[in-house]
């Protein structure tokens, strides 16, 4: 039965996922929201929309992020979008994820080891919201002294563009505006002299491969608005299950080939873009549900990722079901492009953290919440605190 009353951001979903995704999935299958969208939140129906994206398109549903270029390639539909994977999927390959370890670990350990003496941090002011970005400049060959004016412009366009803003304002269009000036400059830079970053070799394409300046443009406001506070939130949510863990802990230190199935649980319990849009290029049955042409359709991962039928423990971490896959980085043709990267980085987190600083916990007071509604589901704050210098 359709519920024409039912809209997703009434969902608990701040102090609890479970709690909160429990009731968006009993409402159905397949949900008509008081809005007019619809969702779809079983795991069939997920896969549904992700087989078919001839009739649920991705290049009218990303409007509402505020990039002035399309977002290159999330933001098209075949043939176009095959195009652009063919030429991108090698660049973000694990091969090449393999040659940038080294530095990516040093990066995270710098920033371990600035908060590891104090006995005290705050995981996402102090590390989440700045490795993400330090990354992204990495990869693209840009300077990592601009990290921070990096950070304070991604920041305001990302809030600016999440569902539950008003709109941009005009200090918010001024900051998109000098955003978009500088990777202008960075890339009528880089076209003289590429280099071997990603960005470089992007430049360097030609013939039918070749990019104009604003698809170029648009793969950088893709990482941005999409790359960057996912991460963010990822790197928030896994210290947080791992601080609440003391056994888990133990067990991933004792045996650190469990920090890849750990990773793999909390991204399928916790991904910070639980539901993904698409359009509607016809009329379409979905389950019994008649959803018009033109509908703005969610893809609810958040309930999707916790299919009993999937998952034997669906509301819970356990390593022996993380081979059974899931949707955190979306499925079908639209597969998140930097899924090897953004992995990358959270085991470099983890298996640094836990060098560094073995025994952690959520410091006294209330348990860190989710920010809801949220483009993103991410941890404002997580205070942590461990002995001092890190080891007991």
């Amino acid at each position: 039965m359709v519920v024409e009353v039912f809209h997703v951001e009434d969902a608990p979903l701040e102090s609890d996922r479970t709690e909160g995704w429990s009731y968006v999935r009993a409402a159905g299958d397949v949900i008509r929201q008081r809005d007019g969208s619809w969702l779809l939140t079983s795991a069939e129906a997920v896969r549904f929309g992700h087989r078919h994206p001839e009739i649920f398109s991705s290049a009218r549903a990303f409007d509402r992020l505020g990039s002035p270029v399309p977002l290159i390639p999330i933001a098209s539909d075949p043939p176009d979008h095959r195009r652009y994977r063919k030429v991108l999927d090698p660049m973000l390959a694990p091969r090449v994820i393999n040659a940038l370890e080294d530095d990516l670990r040093a990066q995270v350990r710098s920033l371990i080891a600035a908060f590891a003496d104090r006995g005290s941090c705050d995981a996402v002011a102090d590390l989440g919201r700045l490795y993400p970005t330090q990354v992204f400049l990495t990869l693209f060959g840009l300077p990592l002294d601009h990290r921070d004016q990096f950070i304070e412009w991604s920041e305001t366009i990302i809030e600016a563009s999440s569902p539950s803003s008003d709109g941009m304002s005009a200090e918010t269009v001024e900051t998109a505006l000098a955003l978009f000036t500088y990777l202008q400059e960075c890339v009528a830079r880089k076209r003289e002299d590429p280099g071997e970053d990603m960005l470089g070799r992007v430049l360097s394409l030609e013939g039918d491969d070749a990019f104009s300046d604003d698809e170029v443009l648009g793969l950088c406001f893709l990482f941005i608005l999409a790359g960057l506070d996912t991460v963010t939130a990822m790197i928030g949510f896994t210290l947080l299950h791992l601080a609440e863990r003391p056994a888990l802990r133990r067990q991933l230190r004792d045996d650190p080939s469990l920090i890849v199935p750990v990773i793999e649980e909390v991204l399928r319990l916790e991904q910070p873009a639980a539901m993904t849009p698409r359009v509607t290029t016809r009329d379409v049955e979905v389950l019994g549900h008649l959803i018009p042409e033109g509908s703005h359709v969610f893809l609810c991962l958040g309930t999707a990722n916790r299919d009993a039928e999937k998952f034997p423990v669906p509301d819970d971490i356990d390593p022996a079901q993380a081979d059974n896959g899931h949707w955190a980085f979306g499925g079908g043709i639209h597969r998140c492009l930097g899924s090897h990267l953004a992995r990358r980085e959270l085991r470099l987190v983890v298996e640094e953290f836990l060098a560094a600083i073995p025994d952690f916990e959520l410091e006294f007071g209330p348990r860190p919440t989710v920010v809801w509604p949220s483009g993103t589901l991410h941890l404002e704050t997580l205070p942590l605190v461990f002995p001092a210098g890190g080891r007991t």
